[in-house]
C-alpha cells in the first residue's frame, strides 16, 4: 500500500522544497501581501495564518516597486486612501493623470526634501497654461496633506502657495443665431452631428452628461439626468424641436454612438459626433469657418432658458 496522499492545499497557497529539504508554504494572491504559512496545509497553525492572510487588506498596486519616502511611494499610498477613493470618478481621473505625470519626472525624489520654492518652480514652469499649473497645485496639496496624515512630513509646503493667475480674455465666443441656423442647414436632422448639436443646445447639459443620455432616461416628456460633476438629479423638459430628432435616434443605451456602434466615454469626447463635423475642413461651408466647438457647449450651458 502506497503512502497516503496529501489533500490539495487551500486556494492561493503555493509550496516548494527549499535547499535544506524543508517544505515552505506561502499565501500568494494578486494585490495582497505575500505571507509565509507555518506547518503543513490544513493543520491548525497553518489555517490560522491562512485566515489572517486571507482577511488582510489588499496591498496598493505598485507598492513593492517603490522606494519608501519617495514621491512615488506617497502617490501609491494616496491613491489607495479613503480621501482619494471617496472623490468623484471624474476628479479621480484628473488627479491620477496629474500625479502619474509628476511621478514620471520626480517620482524617485524624497518627499521630505520638497520645499515651498520647489513647488513655486514647478508651477512657474507651467505658467503659460494656468489651468495645468493650478491642477498640479491642487494635486500636490492633496499629496502633501496625505503625507502629513501618514507621518511622512510634519508640514505642508503647498499651504501658502497661491494659484497661478489666469489671464482675463473675452472668453468663449457665443454662437450667433445665424451661425446656429447655418449649422442646422448644413447637417440634416438624421445626422449624428445634428443629434449631438441638438442635445447640447436643447438640454443645456455638460458634455459628460450628454454622451450618457439615452431613451431609458426619458419619462413624461422630460429627460432625467444625474449630473456627473455635481451628483444632482435634474429633469430637463424635451424641447419641441429636440423631440423629433430623438425619435430618429438610436434605441440603444445612449442616443450618441460611435462609428463602431458603442457609447462615447465622458472623458475626452467633445462629443465627437458634433466636433468632427465642425473641425473637418470638408464639412465647412464656403461662407467661412465654424466657431470653436467649446463655445457651442459653453453658450448652451449658460442660456438654455432662452430656448423655451
Amino acid at each position: 500500500m502506497g503512502p497516503p496522499l496529501m489533500r490539495r492545499p487551500p486556494q492561493y497557497v503555493n509550496g516548494f522544497i527549499d535547499r535544506h529539504g524543508k517544505a515552505r508554504w506561502y499565501f500568494r494572491r494578486a494585490g495582497f501581501k505575500k505571507a509565509p504559512l507555518p506547518g503543513l496545509p490544513w493543520s491548525p497553525e497553518f489555517m490560522a495564518a491562512y485566515e489572517r492572510a486571507l482577511a488582510g487588506q489588499p496591498a496598493p498596486i505598485g507598492a513593492e516597486r517603490t522606494i519608501p519616502g519617495t514621491l512615488r511611494a506617497l502617490a501609491v499610498s494616496y491613491l489607495a486612501s479613503p480621501a482619494f477613493r471617496t472623490t468623484r470618478p471624474s476628479t479621480q481621473s484628473t488627479y491620477r493623470g496629474v500625479i502619474d505625470r509628476l511621478c514620471i519626472e520626480h517620482g524617485d525624489k524624497r518627499v521630505a526634501l520638497l520645499q515651498r520654492e520647489h513647488v513655486i518652480k514647478l508651477l512657474a514652469a507651467r505658467a503659460r497654461t494656468p489651468g495645468t499649473a493650478n491642477a498640479l497645485r491642487r494635486s500636490l496639496r492633496a499629496l502633501m496633506q496625505h503625507a502629513v496624515e501618514i507621518g511622512m512630513r510634519s508640514d505642508d509646503p503647498t499651504r501658502d502657495v497661491r494659484k497661478v493667475p489666469t489671464a482675463k480674455g473675452d472668453g468663449y465666443h457665443s454662437w450667433t443665431e445665424a451661425e446656429i441656423a447655418q449649422f442646422e442647414r448644413y447637417h440634416p436632422v438624421s445626422s449624428r452631428a445634428r443629434l449631438a448639436f441638438a442635445l447640447l443646445l436643447y438640454t443645456g447639459q455638460r458634455r459628460s452628461d450628454v454622451v450618457r443620455m439615452g431613451r431609458q432616461h426619458m419619462s413624461d416628456g422630460a429627460i432625467c439626468v444625474c449630473q456627473q460633476k455635481t451628483g444632482r438629479e435634474v429633469w430637463v423638459p424635451v424641447h419641441g424641436t429636440l423631440a423629433p430628432i430623438l425619435a430618429r435616434a438610436s434605441s440603444n443605451l445612449t442616443f450618441l454612438l460611435t462609428d463602431q456602434g458603442k457609447p462615447y466615454t465622458a472623458a475626452g469626447s467633445e462629443p465627437r459626433a458634433c466636433t468632427d463635423a465642425v473641425l473637418t475642413a470638408s464639412a465647412r461651408p464656403p461662407q467661412g469657418d465654424w466657431p470653436r466647438p467649446g463655445a457651442l457647449r459653453m453658450r448652451f450651458q449658460r442660456s438654455p432658458a432662452t430656448l423655451a
